[in-house]
């Protein structure tokens, strides 16, 4: 039976006017739904809907997060968990004797370890691990500069790993590689969700507690934890600087073929990268090998994550810059160098030996992928810059800041600093030699000329040997797979739902 679309009563037959309301029922009388229908009305007005018209609205669709967005969070679990894990295994170790604390089951582990120990960890991101102190008497806060090379290489490796597979995924998928403003997007995307990551991470580290001095009548509030903002700050440029690596490879592909300035410093830092990472894992097995074998190694330190910074410490020294400990600003006490070792011993000549095994494989690099004299420059430039920088990165200061009774006083104390001018020609000068000297040596043996300029792609496959170092150019179309728009580059960090 027919219902009156004005006041919802039944219509008996094919009649012009309602007999209820007169209204006139005309072609919108339509037949109700049968028992147990429902109709979705997707084009009805805010409001209730008429009585007996059998009819609903559709429910709130909330947003869906875009796919860039979960792409983000699931490539940070793997280095935010990292970040927990080495937290929680040192403060269970520390729990257990493991740092002179007595070997009982009810200390074996407990927040205060475990807050002590994630604060260590974050400051992989290069934050100082701050303790600050305020009595009646007057405020102080002190920080240790300190980076564990084994934790920050370690979440960065694990967080380029998570979107390289992300990117072979969507290359998989047949889709397109993304162009400059898509992934740049990406990156802040994902550096945004770093720094909300580890930001919590510090939240969480940041500790407080109270003591009394009864025999001084002093009461002091003492609070431990990473610097927040630095913190944040970090996070944020670290993982924003990894994604655009990962997804900015085909823009800038494509960009330094077209300009060869770009393509030449391109070229140079794949050469670089290489061979500073296999250093680092040289250092990393010398390390670990001089903390079993050797009874006071050097640097002496209890903390595990610093393995590889003594490493690059020995590097360091090998180099011939000059290195000390416990120096004000403007100085350092104790100071040393290879060519001036004072009261250490003699064995220090082997660290000679992961110094020239770099600057002999960064030679042949250059050697090997024909690099021209402009390219083999930009190397040195590239490789001094680098190992400056780790040698740098290496140094342990304490900064001090204290206001007593309205006077305020700051130091800053090098627990393990570096002259910077020595560290800066010392790295120069090897990189010279092996970005330089040793492939022209080679090409002097070997009688292979030194190309003028790097060929295009085409002309590298009359090349006997192939060109190691040319700039590829990026495919613009690749088969479409399923229902991917191959020519959509921003498809990777669209919606779900979106078609």
């Amino acid at each position: 039976m027919p219902i009156c679309p004005s006041c919802g009563a039944a219509v008996a037959g094919a009649v012009a006017t309602c007999a209820n309301c007169g209204h006139p029922t005309g072609p919108a009388v339509v037949p109700p739904p049968a028992i147990g229908e429902v109709v979705v009305d997707e084009t009805a007005a805010p409001g209730p809907s008429p009585w007996g018209s059998g009819r609903i609205h559709q429910d709130r669709q909330w947003p869906t997060p875009s796919r860039g967005w979960l792409t983000a969070g699931r490539v940070l679990l793997a280095p935010t968990a990292l970040l927990v894990v080495l937290a929680t295994l040192g403060s269970t170790i520390a729990g257990r004797g493991g740092s002179g604390v007595d070997d009982d089951p009810a200390v074996r582990w407990t927040v205060h370890t475990f807050q002590m120990w994630l604060q260590l960890t974050l400051t992989a991101f290069g934050t100082p691990w701050r303790n600050s102190n305020s009595s009646s008497f007057g405020s102080s806060t002190s920080g240790i500069h300190v980076l564990p090379y084994a934790v920050a290489f370690g979440w960065l490796a694990l967080l380029w790993l998570g979107q390289r597979l992300t990117a072979r995924a969507r290359a998989a998928a047949g889709a397109a590689e993304p162009t400059g403003p898509a992934a740049g997007a990406q990156a802040l995307r994902t550096g945004a969700l770093s720094a909300v990551a580890v930001l919590l991470l510090g939240w969480l580290s940041t500790g407080s507690s109270h003591v009394d001095e009864d025999s001084l009548s002093l009461s002091m509030q003492v609070t431990t934890g990473p610097a927040m903002l630095p913190l944040g700050l970090s996070g944020f440029l670290a993982a924003a600087a990894v994604v655009l690596a990962v997804d900015g490879q085909g823009a800038l592909r494509a960009e330094a073929a077209r300009r060869r300035w770009l393509g030449g410093w391109l070229l140079a830092w794949q050469h670089a990268a290489r061979v500073v990472g296999a250093l680092l894992v040289l250092l990393t097995l010398v390390s670990v090998v001089m903390q079993v074998l050797v009874d006071q190694p050097f640097p002496q330190s209890t903390f595990r994550a610093l393995t590889v910074n003594g490493g690059v410490y020995l590097f360091g020294v090998g180099s011939g810059a000059r290195a000390g400990v416990g120096g004000l600003r403007g100085g350092h006490e104790g100071t040393f160098a290879l060519y001036d070792l004072g009261a250490h011993g003699g064995q220090w000549w082997l660290t000679v030996v992961p110094v020239l095994l770099a600057a002999l494989a960064l030679g042949w690099s250059a050697h090997r992928g024909r690099l021209t004299q402009l390219d083999r420059a930009r190397l040195a430039v590239l490789y001094a810059v680098l190992t400056a920088a780790l040698v740098l990165g290496t140094s342990i200061w304490l900064s001090e800041s204290s206001t007593i009774k309205g006077q305020v006083h700051e130091a800053r104390i090098e627990l393990l600093g570096w002259s910077v001018t020595s560290v800066v020609v010392a790295a120069a000068a090897w990189a010279v030699f092996g970005a330089l000297v040793v492939p022209a040596a080679l090409d002097a043996v070997r009688r292979t000329p030194v190309p003028v300029s790097v060929p295009l792609p085409a002309q590298a496959a009359d090349e006997p040997d192939g060109i190691v170092g040319t700039v590829e150019l990026v495919a613009e179309e690749r088969p479409l797979v399923g229902q991917v728009d191959v020519l959509d580059s921003h498809a990777a960090y669209r919606r779900p739902d979106a078609s």
